[in-house]
Formats: C-alpha cells, structure tokens, sequence
C-alpha cells in the first residue's frame, strides 16, 4: 500500500470513529442521561437496554481506540517524514492539543462511566419485586450523578478534541 492510500484509510477511520465517538458523547450528555435521570425507573431500564443490550459501551470504546490510534498514526507518520520538526509546527501543536483531550476524555468516561454503570447494573439487578430499598435509592441516585458529571466533562474534553481537529490545519 502506498503512502498516499495509508494516509486516506487513517484519515477515514480516524474522522468516522471520531464523529460516532463524539457525537455519541454529546447526546449522553445533553439528551440521554438527562432524559434518564427525569424519567426514573423507566430511564434506567432505557438506559440499561441500550448499555446490555445494544452494547453501546462496546461501540464506544471500539470507535475510541480506533479514533486514537489512527490519530496517533497520523502524527507519528507526519512527524517522521519531517524527522520531527513538522511537531513544532502550530497545525502539530493543535493536534496535539486535541489528541491529549481526547485522550482525556476516553479516560473520564471509562471511569466514570464505565465504573459507575456497572455497579448501577449489579444494583438493578438485585433489587426484589418490591422495589429498591431507601440505601439501593440512595446508591442509584449518587451513581446517576456520577455518570451525569462523567458524561458532561467527556463531552466538553472531545468538544475540545473536534475543536482543535477542526482549526489545526488552517493554523
């Protein structure tokens, strides 16, 4: 393959998982867990299809990797064929801004959502027919606040990553 067809099929997967992983961000944090936490019981069992079921965690974190990898393929490719000066450059450095906040943000939301959504699960599947007692409640409640700031601050880390994706090669 040549260099040309290298650049192009990291160029595509690298802008396709991004806009998935991104846009995804943005509708948890604006749309979904909003929606979740004014809906009650209803919202979580929503919320619980779409993570069980549908895997949307998986997808995610598929749609990451591949986002971050080829981002990182990129840079490495560009800064080698100019034996790293092209790194100094301004379009460089806003990439690099971009790729730390992106990274950032694929760790905020494994750990907050992640971590934070599996205890949600193992609680949701032990509470009895009955309904939750007042500590599962309480617990629900912190968790749901957690995934709700999770979701906020990784939204506003990839805002910055599409942001500086955006601009970096007109500067």
């Amino acid at each position: 393959m040549d260099d040309r067809s290298l650049t192009i099929i990291l160029r595509l997967i690298h802008i396709l998982a991004g806009v998935f992983w991104a846009g995804t961000a943005f509708l948890m944090a604006g749309f979904l867990v909003p929606t979740m936490r004014a809906t009650g019981r209803e919202g979580g069992v929503f919320i619980q299809h779409l993570m069980r079921e549908r895997r949307l965690h998986v997808a995610l974190g598929v749609a990451m990797l591949l986002t971050v990898l080829s981002g990182i393929a990129m840079y490495a490719k560009l800064a080698a064929a100019t034996h790293g000066a092209w790194a100094g450059t301004p379009p460089a450095m806003a990439y690099g801004v971009g790729a730390v906040a992106a990274i950032a943000g694929g760790i905020t939301g494994a750990v907050f959502g992640g971590s934070a959504g599996r205890r949600m699960a193992a609680i949701s599947s032990s509470i009895e027919a009955g309904g939750p007692s007042p500590e599962q409640q309480a617990e629900m409640g912190r968790l749901q606040r957690r995934i709700r700031n999770g979701t906020k601050v990784t939204a506003g880390l990839l805002g910055v990553a599409v942001a500086a994706m955006a601009i970096g090669r007109y500067l």
